[in-house]
């Protein structure tokens, strides 16, 4: 009985390994494949323009709502500025950032701004060691992406006027000066137009509001008077003084410049001058049938004369104005700062500018030559070449 049930058992366990054998799987299994997951794409910053300190953003007026990212190297020397957390596009960038506290004059940084519709009035303010001027209405303005650092006051700069002081909007009589008065600051020439060759005062209190003056010795009529005076070194903004004014005849240009802390404007042919000198240097005048323009004028408004050549004329004692490419160059460029590039005239001589507008180009190349040093740009849709 034994030998029989050993061999029941021998049948049991071959039975149970060939069931296992029937079911075994072909092949060995492997864990499907599982995707990293894709990392989130980041937008790509813009890389940062580099700008001098006194560069502007007036050429960026019809990108209202652009962003426009900036490098403002460092130990910057500061530009003038106008207004508050809203500038007006002629002010400088790299001021209106450190007035803004996103960089300051001794490291420099990246700045962004938004292009944005002209503003009825900028108001002045003192921040971040910056001091911004008043303005009234304006075409254009850009604003400081971000808006200013936190923690940052902002203090109303002070308006001297006949009443005493307006600081912010709120009137402090100062004296017994009638509060109705004008600001003498802001008194002008322009009722004493045609009177050539004669003579008035104007007294400037200290500790005045410098105003809006275009021209260098000679000035556009309706210049603030005061503020001229200080340009031309008569009188300090801190003491005033009275000054002596001389009537002139209009002039075909005048020329910018920075003297005293003032920064005076370029300006083109204007009806009514003057001086605070009785006799001014010989007024020299464009060619016959050429047109002056000012150091400032760009060629963006030949961008629909085809190819046809223009010729215009560049007063003497120039500015430097800004220029991109080294030829062609992008039509929003200084032409006269172009032509000195091109040595076809100096800043101190000026003269007659012959050039020709051409399409726009995928990329502008700066270079330096001839104390001109221009800069480098991308896409831009129009175009001029100097000629000879």
């Amino acid at each position: 009985m034994r030998r029989s049930t050993e061999k029941r058992v021998v049948l049991v366990v071959l039975s149970l390994a060939g069931a296992g054998a029937g079911c075994k799987r072909e092949g060995t299994a492997t864990a499907a494949p599982v995707a990293a997951p894709t990392p989130p794409q980041l937008p790509m910053q813009p890389p940062a323009a580099p700008i001098t300190w006194a560069a502007n953003a007036t050429r960026f007026r019809p990108q209202a709502g652009a962003v426009l990212t900036f490098q403002c190297p460092p130990n910057g020397e500061p530009g003038t500025v106008w207004g508050s957390d809203t500038y007006s596009d002629d002010s400088s960038i790299c001021t209106a950032a450190a007035h803004s506290g996103r960089i300051t004059r001794a490291a420099g940084g990246v700045v962004q701004i938004q292009i944005a519709p002209g503003q009825p009035s900028y108001p002045g303010t003192m921040r971040a060691g910056e001091t911004t001027r008043h303005f009234g209405a304006f075409p254009g303005s850009f604003t400081i992406v971000g808006g200013p650092q936190p923690g940052l006051v902002a203090v109303p700069v002070p308006q001297i006027n006949g009443g005493g002081v307006n600081i912010g909007g709120v009137q402090i009589r100062v004296g017994g000066g009638d509060a109705g008065a004008p600001n003498p600051w802001s008194a002008k020439a322009t009722s004493h137009r045609g009177n050539n060759g004669s003579s008035f005062t104007q007294e400037c209190p200290p500790n005045g509001t410098l105003a809006s003056v275009w021209g260098t010795d000679v000035y556009t009529d309706d210049s603030s008077i005061c503020s001229a005076a200080v340009h031309v070194g008569q009188i300090t903004l801190a003491q005033g003084g009275r000054v002596t004014v001389f009537v002139h005849p209009g002039q075909p240009s005048y020329a910018g410049s920075a003297r005293g802390g003032v920064t005076s404007m370029s300006f083109a042919s204007f009806p009514g001058s003057f001086a605070f000198t009785s006799s001014i240097a010989p007024t020299v005048r464009a060619p016959e049938g050429v047109e002056a323009i000012t150091w400032a004028a760009s060629a963006t408004r030949f961008r629909t004369a085809g190819r046809a050549r223009q010729q215009v004329w560049c007063p003497p004692g120039g500015r430097p104005g800004t220029v991109w490419g080294r030829g062609p160059f992008t039509d929003d460029s200084s032409i006269c700062t172009a032509a000195v590039f091109a040595g076809r005239i100096t800043f101190e001589e000026g003269g007659v500018v012959r050039l020709r507008p051409k399409p726009g180009r995928a990329h502008y190349e700066g270079d330096t030559r001839n104390g001109v040093t221009t800069r480098d740009y991308a896409v831009f849709p129009g175009s001029f070449d100097i000629t000879r």
